[in-house]
């Protein structure tokens, strides 16, 4: 696991990225979630490529699920994160107030925090794919491509 540094540009932003949410990360983690097979094969067909998760997401995903499955299984999820090649994405003042208007331009929507910090990752990387069963997310416009594209 790497870590970007927030407001990257250049070459290696346009690589083909794709952020993940924590409706994955949570679904691929555990055998018993409804989704586990279709998110386990979603991220694994990331391979080659750049795989980010925002850091907001990681929090919320660890806290899934410790809730959901306990700290034993919290922390081997975090230790197998770390093992890996997905980047994590910071959150600074200026991702956090981009979060904030996009809050409030989707308010219809009831995107919550890690929803709308996710969405601004997206604009800062400029990246137009997003792992994630949560379809609202479909909603938003990128202001640099004319859809975001919600896999799987």
């Amino acid at each position: 696991m790497s870590t970007t540094p927030s407001g990257v540009g250049g070459t290696e932003s346009m690589a083909l990225s794709t952020l993940i949410d924590s409706s994955v990360l949570v679904a691929a983690a555990n055998t018993r979630e409804t989704h586990h097979l279709e998110a386990a094969h979603a991220i694994s067909s990331l391979a080659g490529e750049r795989a980010i998760i925002p850091i907001t997401i990681l929090t919320e995903t660890l806290g899934f699920v410790r809730t959901r499955y306990g700290l034993d299984h919290h922390r081997r999820l975090w230790a197998r994160l770390q093992a890996t090649s997905f980047e994590i994405f910071p959150a600074d003042t200026s991702l956090l107030e981009e979060a904030r208007r996009i809050d409030e331009r989707y308010a219809d929507i009831g995107y919550g925090f890690a929803d709308c910090t996710l969405l601004a990752s997206c604009e800062v990387l400029r990246t137009a794919r997003v792992l994630s069963f949560d379809r609202r997310l479909a909603a938003y416009r990128p202001s640099f491509a004319s859809v975001l594209e919600v896999m799987p």
